[in-house]
């Protein structure tokens, strides 16, 4: 029993630790934190590991609190069209809690080893008014994202292959170096292209 304690106490510290880092949740008050810390779990996916897939039922919120994961369908002819590849902070299926979708729409697949929160769909639905500012934050983030796709589709209709590729090197630059002698790509050159 003292064993088990423990670990829920651990668990529990994790998790507060991960919600302090996700911006959804940035300047949730003490009892909002205890709220999603009591109906949330950590979950881990080794790289290449499908969080979920096309098709299967959406039951759970996700964000991740380490890691990357790539957000893909496969198309007609067997490829892979990459639409997003999300690092740690970010939700990921923030589309499908709002809209209420009921099927995902989009793979999920470990590009790295990732840890992620995961809260029920149907348990956050039924407390949003218990959680503050959260619905406007996921509000913004799907506007964020939205603005994204909106840029890099006058990107693919103004600009060289070399330009988009040079603008989404530099967005990783920013993102995960700053150095100026140059930086380790996070992914590979494969993932890469099937995202650009």
């Amino acid at each position: 029993m003292v064993c088990r304690v423990q670990i829920r106490r651990k668990a529990a510290g994790m998790i507060q630790l991960s919600l302090k880092t996700l911006p959804i949740f940035s300047d949730s008050t003490p009892e909002q934190l205890a709220l999603i810390i009591r109906n949330s779990t950590i979950i881990n996916r080794s790289r290449g590991e499908f969080l979920f897939r096309r098709g299967d039922r959406v039951t759970h919120f996700y964000a991740i609190c380490r890691g990357a994961m790539q957000m893909f369908r496969e198309t007609p002819h067997g490829y892979e069209a990459t639409s997003n590849i999300l690092i740690s902070g970010d939700s990921i299926n923030a589309d499908e809690l709002v809209a209420c979708h009921a099927e995902h729409a989009l793979n999920a697949r470990a590009v790295t080893d990732c840890s992620l929160l995961e809260i029920s769909i149907s348990w956050m639905r039924e407390n949003f008014n218990k959680l503050g500012n959260m619905a406007s934050k996921l509000l913004a983030v799907l506007a964020d994202r939205l603005g994204n796709a909106q840029l890099e589709i006058e990107h693919h209709s103004t600009m060289s292959a070399a330009q988009i590729v040079g603008c989404y090197l530099q967005k990783l630059w920013v993102l995960y170096s700053n150095d100026p002698r140059g930086f380790d790509l996070p992914y590979t050159k494969l993932l890469i292209a099937s995202r650009l």
